[in-house]
């Protein structure tokens, strides 16, 4: 799929449902859809969709003419600096892992402030936002229609986003990581597709979709659970909610993805393009769960 600034617009204008709405369950639903539909557009699309979250959680509204990007990413190699004088903000630096910089018109960016993370708003149609050439370019298969790049900010006007800290200390932060763990389940679905299509299974690959079927089923029961605790139980521990469903979420597509593959053998990855690409894609968006770290994060809590 090519993706597009109008495909992108169509699948943020309608609004999602907020998280501990009385419809959480809907949201998911909808980020399913999403991720089922295709992987590289949902990343583009579930951050517009959290930015409005984050928004409302922070007292800050988005304005939803535009589209949003989220780009909180912070590895060692890549610094943004915010910078007040009187009551204007600017950012310096370089930020990785900004997906869809060429389809979004603004973005939720992550900066340090006095030793301090914060969040600021920030729209990028203006000078002094541009394509670091000098950075490493994304050249891997899997999730390559999302045109990650990492950007370069020289004194990028901004507007700061809650206090030092907010972003990551609210409950909505969890709330969007299951958002995530909800497109991996549509992708692994979509994944799945051509195990369900197939009208040629012998004993082995009946065996082989089945344990496709109960992994997948487990997925959606886990966001179902969690979406009835997000609204009906204010006190839920949500970083641990958010944690285990990430964690059983992730082995579900590990199941997946190891299942289908040996049950259709090499020819939907060699003569099947959209199958290919949805494996390719999946692999790596899935990496995004931290595998033993956010096990030893969730095992570490009370």
């Amino acid at each position: 799929m090519g993706l597009t600034a109008e495909l992108l617009r169509e699948r943020t204008r309608t609004p999602l449902p907020l998280p501990g709405s009385g419809a959480t369950h809907d949201r998911l639903d909808a980020l399913v859809a999403l991720g089922h539909e295709d992987l590289s557009l949902a990343k583009l699309a579930e951050p517009h969709h959290d930015a409005v979250a984050i928004g409302a959680e922070l007292d800050h509204p988005i304005d939803t003419d535009g589209v949003w990007a989220v780009w909180a990413a912070a590895p060692p190699f890549a610094v943004v600096r915010a910078t007040r004088t009187g009551d204007r903000w600017h950012l310096d630096g370089t930020k990785a892992f900004c997906s869809g910089a060429d389809l979004v018109t603004h973005a939720l960016v992550t900066a340090e402030d006095d030793g301090h993370d914060r969040l600021f708003a920030v729209d990028l149609d203006q000078p002094g936002v541009a394509v670091d050439e000098q950075a490493p370019t994304w050249v891997g298969p899997g999730m390559a229609d999302a045109r990650t790049v990492t950007l370069r900010l020289d004194a990028v006007d901004a507007v700061d986003v809650g206090a030092p800290g907010a972003y990551v200390q609210r409950p909505g932060f969890w709330h969007g990581a299951i958002g995530i763990a909800a497109v991996w389940t549509g992708g692994a679905r979509a994944v799945a597709d051509v195990l369900e299509r197939s009208a040629r299974l012998d004993e082995h690959g009946l065996a082989h979709r089945g344990a496709v079927r109960a992994a997948l089923h487990t997925a959606g029961a886990l966001l179902d659970d969690a979406a009835r605790r997000i609204d009906t139980e204010p006190d839920t521990e949500v970083e641990a909610l958010a944690l285990a469903v990430r964690a059983g979420v992730a082995d579900a597509v590990d199941t997946v993805l190891h299942h289908v593959g040996r049950a259709t053998g090499p020819g939907p990855l060699a003569f099947d393009a959209e199958h290919a690409r949805r494996v390719a894609d999946l692999q790596v968006f899935v990496r995004q769960h931290h595998a033993e770290r956010d096990l030893a994060r969730l095992g570490g809590l009370p």
